[in-house]
């Protein structure tokens, strides 16, 4: 019983101990002033460079469509979003912060869309949180 109210007292005095310690920062105004743009400059922006998979890109709305609505029935909950760049209609799904990463989709969605294949895209920010 001594033996632990000794440790007791002993880790007690160990975190008041270190609770006493506090840490300051001094930065010169130029630092800030940087640190300030670049908050400023990265709230502004709300795209970001990333990867997608491009599932289907061809000159028929149709075929567009009905790829599109293949791929929800069978990944149910995944965004998906079509863009017409005349004259291709083009359908990519997900959002991954590099090529490393959407990889091990990429080769699963190759099942049933053979020409699947990674494409560098403007992503909304809030598209990465998700």
């Amino acid at each position: 019983m001594k033996y632990i109210l000794a440790c007791f007292i002993t880790f007690l005095g160990f975190t008041i101990d270190i609770e006493a310690q506090s840490v300051s920062f001094n930065e010169s105004y130029e630092v800030s002033q940087l640190m300030s743009k670049y908050v400023n400059n990265n709230n502004s922006t709300t795209t970001i460079k990333g990867w997608r998979i491009q599932i289907i890109s061809t000159n028929d709305r149709r075929a567009m469509e009905s790829a599109r609505g293949k791929f929800r029935s069978l990944y149910p909950g995944m965004e998906t979003s079509w863009s017409h760049m005349a004259p291709y209609y083009q359908v990519r799904v997900g959002a991954y912060e590099n090529k490393t990463k959407l990889m091990a989709f990429l080769t699963q969605i190759k099942r049933d869309f053979p020409l699947a294949t990674p494409v560098v895209d403007e992503i909304e920010k809030t598209e990465f949180v998700r």
